[in-house]
């Protein structure tokens, strides 16, 4: 294997902080320009420019052990002599859903073949940046972490000359093992906005929080003219005796990446811009709790153009508030980030399914970058439940699929946990975890091996699917049941239902003892996935069958009541407790009580008495009808067109992370999310049968 980095030292600035935003310049010489290739990989992020030049920003999620680097040939923005490498980096240094801290740090080397020429190390340049804040900042989310601040009247062109405040970096110690990045670097794609409101706006804040002001203005709507295509050449001029003037663009269509702007002001000018999916509060939903949805700008006099490529935003509609008496705007929209697929035909004749198809399709692919995401717009973070079923949605509406499957499921592997479970979220500083996500985990793998046959991968996974196995394996105790996890550390959750969702996600109490059915039944199925595994091995196979038909026996002498004909949802003190379609669904597809099938599948259709599903448990729900009778196919269609449809005619172009859409959560519902594209799935699993209804 080739090595690399082998004149390259670790740097950062002589002081870290969190949330901080550095430069690092270095001057290369080159004798030739074709043969030219840069390796990069910081801690957090990176954007690099040569010779002026912007050439990429994202670096790929990883761990403080596992850190991946990037590979580019930057031959044609290189000429013979001398050339400028600069680097802007960002670094978070605090716990989130999508981040586990480590040192600060950047790592680079550029090549001319198999030379290295330059590499980073104390001799390199550097300096805190002027224009982005650093230090502590509001959360977009919990989940995301800090939103960023940028002021344009510091820029002073560091990046194309030599300016002041540099000096040389400091060597960090970092040990890690390095690997090339293991999916494609995403593309940029220029999109097209328009402008749907614009009006003048009176502060009802002084708040300095961006959310804050934008969610408490009050607007006043003026009329927009033909001319509201974005970007514009004329620009749209606004005037105000007011506060401000303040524009709404829609990109028509939910999508994710870097916010541009391109303004003229006559003065400086402290702008504020949200991001959001929808206006359903006739502006941008910018501040839901603890969530600030939006950045701040200060724009200098003139005309300047702005593109914040370190920060990925996930909306529709950007809304833009600029504090001056007068403003052009010539360009607001989002340059989209799209990870390469390449989505199989598929013809839908019945219009409403076919909106239905391309709705889903276009969730998958707006959560889907770096790794596969829960939602673009909150979160952004990978989660096993919600990854495995985007990576068996996307085995049917994508051409190469599987390499990127792959790179998911091993980003996990680096999760574990001593606790013999995975963490909540990958990469994350999060100190609780959801137990049953851990086993979703190994349904993706199985289901990965049975697509591809990748016996290598299967092997190199083994130990973390051995280690979840054995985990609830030993939790068993002498009702032949696994009881749920009772401390603190453990979110006992299934789905956003009562009786499902696991109580408070942090607490700081024990809980008492429980056992629950779908707990019990996932790790059945788990069991069954398994099987393939053991039989590749040549190990375990027998033995992980009596075990799957001991906790099936014991599943059904407790959570089986008879009178209703049901699954009962728990079991507490001996008392049997509620009923859901989710446990009826998972005892079918576990094969307890397979002779009660087609009747578990009636209850299923009734919904009588039931807790129903939400949307990220509609895979079992539908495969189990399906799986039983064909006939319960018009059932499914019907549901599908019911529950999806509503999300597809009203103009949302994604579909919704639960049915109540962007009210859900505290009006922090998010209407794309990746689990919610079923409906791709079983049109293409189905489409043979499809053809009759």
């Amino acid at each position: 294997m080739q090595k690399v980095f082998e004149q390259s030292q670790w740097i950062w600035l002589k002081e870290s902080q969190i949330n901080q935003y550095a430069d690092f310049v270095c001057e290369f010489s080159a004798e030739e320009a074709e043969n030219l290739a840069l390796r990069i990989s910081a801690d957090t992020d990176y954007a690099v420019f040569i010779n002026g030049v912007y050439i990429y920003s994202g670096q790929y999620p990883d761990y403080p052990h596992y850190k991946v680097y990037d590979t580019f040939q930057i031959g044609k923005y290189c000429k013979r002599g001398k050339n400028r490498l600069a680097i802007l980096c960002r670094y978070a240094g605090e716990d989130s859903s999508t981040y586990l801290t480590a040192a600060a740090g950047l790592l680079f080397e550029v090549l001319c073949g198999n030379k290295v020429i330059a590499a980073s190390g104390e001799e390199i340049l550097s300096r805190q940046d002027r224009c982005y804040r650093s230090g502590r900042i509001e959360n977009i989310s919990p989940q995301l972490g800090h939103t960023f601040a940028y002021d344009a009247c510091q820029e002073d062109g560091w990046i194309q000359r030599d300016c002041e405040g540099f000096e040389k970096s400091a060597v960090v110690l970092k040990k890690c093992d390095l690997v090339p990045r293991p999916v494609s670097r995403l593309q940029h794609i220029e999109g097209e906005a328009k402008v749907c409101a614009q009006g003048e706006y009176i502060d009802g804040t002084q708040s300095p929080v961006p959310a804050e002001r934008i969610t408490q203005a009050f607007l006043k709507p003026l009329p927009i003219g033909e001319n509201r295509a974005l970007p514009s050449k004329e620009g749209l001029t606004l005037q105000s005796s007011r506060d401000g003037v303040y524009f709404v663009a829609d990109m028509g269509e939910e999508t994710a990446g870097f916010a541009v702007l391109d303004l003229e002001v006559p003065q400086d000018a402290q702008v504020y811009v949200g991001f959001g999916e929808h206006l359903h509060d006739l502006r941008v939903r910018a501040k839901i709790g603890l969530r600030n949805f939006a950045f701040a700008y200060r724009a200098k006099q003139g005309r300047h153009s702005f593109c914040g490529i370190m920060r990925r935003l996930g909306c529709r509609y950007l809304q833009i508030h600029v504090a001056a008496p007068s403003a052009t705007l010539y360009d607001c929209r989002i340059l989209r980030t799209v990870y390469p697929v390449t989505p199989i035909p598929f013809a839908i004749q019945d219009g409403l399914r076919r909106k239905i198809y391309e709705n889903g399709v276009r969730t998958l692919v707006n959560c889907m970058h770096e790794h596969y995401e829960d939602c673009p717009w909150r979160e952004q973070a990978l989660y096993a439940m919600d990854s495995r079923n985007q990576m068996l949605f996307g085995a049917y509406v994508f051409q190469d699929n599987e390499d990127y499957a792959r790179a998911n499921l091993r980003l996990m592997m680096h999760g574990m946990r001593e606790d013999g479970l995975l963490a909540l979220c990958f990469p994350a500083g999060i100190a609780i975890t959801i137990p049953s996500f851990s086993l979703y985990f190994v349904f993706a793998v199985s289901e990965y091996f049975e697509r591809t046959g990748d016996a290598a991968f299967v092997r190199e996974a083994y130990p973390a699917l051995q280690k979840i196995m054995q985990t609830f394996l030993h939790k068993k105790d002498e009702t032949g049941l696994i009881p749920i996890f009772t401390e603190k550390e453990y979110w006992n959750f299934y789905e956003w239902r009562p009786g499902l969702d696991g109580g408070n996600t942090f607490r700081d109490d024990i809980l008492p003892l429980r056992y629950d059915s779908c707990l019990n039944l996932l790790y059945v199925i788990a069991l069954q996935k398994m099987q393939p595994i053991y039989r590749l091995l040549g190990e375990g196979e027998a033995e992980n069958a009596v075990e799957a038909e001991e906790i099936r026996r014991a599943i059904a002498a407790h959570f089986y009541d008879a009178e209703r004909g049901i699954f009962v949802t728990s079991l507490q003190d001996g008392v049997r407790e509620g009923g859901c379609v989710l446990a009826q669904a998972l005892a079918v597809a576990a094969y307890c009580l397979p002779e009660k099938a087609e009747a578990l599948c009636e209850k299923i259709k009734s919904g009588e008495g039931l807790v129903p599903a939400t949307l990220a448990n509609k895979p079992w729900v539908y495969d189990v009808l399906l799986q039983t009778s064909q006939n319960n196919l018009p059932f499914v269609l019907r549901d599908i067109e019911t529950v999806y449809g509503q999300m597809s005619v009203c103009g949302d172009t994604t579909l919704y992370e639960t049915e109540k859409g962007a009210d859900d959560f505290d009006l922090a519902g998010s209407l794309c999310h990746g689990w919610s594209a079923v409906a791709c799935y079983i049109f293409r699993k189905y489409q043979d049968v499809l053809g009759r209804y």
